[in-house]
């Protein structure tokens, strides 16, 4: 370097932010607030009964905001036998299914349409051999039956209604499945699941008698208690608080299979 030469030092100013300008205060502060609503959810939850929390877990299970075909996805249901159908509407009808099941399905599902269409996700039909099971399931706000009894709601009758008048059209023999969920019965020791669930299929005997199908179509009425969940990995589900109308063309020979449920062994409402 020549001594001659000048020197430049150049010197640049930064702004003080000090400490990222207090934005770590408020991203924590966030996290607090999550933290604090998150431990009040736990402890609520905490509070609530096993049977409260059940009906919680069946309400969000089942909730959607999406309507019509987008709610039950569209298009892909499947109608080979042992597989559950959602009724809704399905052009082209109902591919695999005999004369007499498409229209059993059809009415049930326009019936539906046109006097009940909140209950269209209660019914589900799922295809056996020879015929079919109509499951009517409960959903939160929208039961059959009262916790514990066995006589039917307004809904449940209007429900029944609907079913009665398409099974009516039919000739062939039928039964009725009476269904609860896990939960122990409460009331007294000589009356538990088993006897609600005979006494609820019994009651829906009745009511289809009224409604005008023959007596001597019916061939049997039976409990199960909670031994064939609808929903097979949560035996508390709502959803196996139901009772299933069973339909054959064709008289039963035998003695009664020990599982009535083997045909529609995979088969899952989710």
């Amino acid at each position: 370097m020549r001594d001659n030469e000048e020197i430049i030092i150049k010197k640049i100013r930064r702004p003080h932010v000090g400490h990222h300008a207090g934005a770590w205060k408020v991203a924590y502060a966030d996290f607090v607030t999550a933290m604090m609503a998150l431990f009040m959810v736990l402890w609520i939850i905490a509070l609530l009964s096993t049977r409260s929390k059940a009906g919680v877990a069946e309400y969000f299970r089942s909730f959607t905001f999406l309507e019509g075909r987008e709610a039950t996805g569209g298009d892909r249901i499947s109608h080979m036998p042992g597989e559950v159908i959602l009724l809704q509407n399905q052009p082209g009808g109902f591919p695999g299914a005999t004369n007499w099941e498409r229209r059993l399905e059809e009415g049930i599902q326009k019936g539906l349409e046109e006097n009940l269409a909140e209950a269209q996700d209660q019914v589900f039909i799922v295809r056996i051999e020879d015929g079919v099971r109509i499951e009517l399931v409960e959903r939160t706000s929208k039961a059959m039956f009262d916790t514990g009894e066995s006589l039917l709601l307004p809904h449940g009758e209007k429900l029944l209604e609907i079913i009665a008048k398409e099974i009516a059209e039919l000739p062939f023999p039928s039964w009725i499945e009476g269904h609860t969920d896990a939960f122990p019965f409460q009331s007294e020791e000589t009356y538990s699941n088993w006897e609600l669930s005979v006494d609820r299929a019994n009651t829906v005997r009745r009511y289809l008698v009224a409604a005008g199908i023959p007596d001597d179509r019916i061939k049997r009425v039976v409990g199960y208690a909670a031994t064939y969940p609808f929903v097979r990995e949560d035996p508390f589900s709502g959803l196996n608080r139901r009772v299933s109308i069973v339909i054959k063309d064709r008289e039963e020979k035998g003695e009664e299979e020990d599982n009535p449920y083997e045909d529609a062994e995979n088969s899952q409402p989710y």
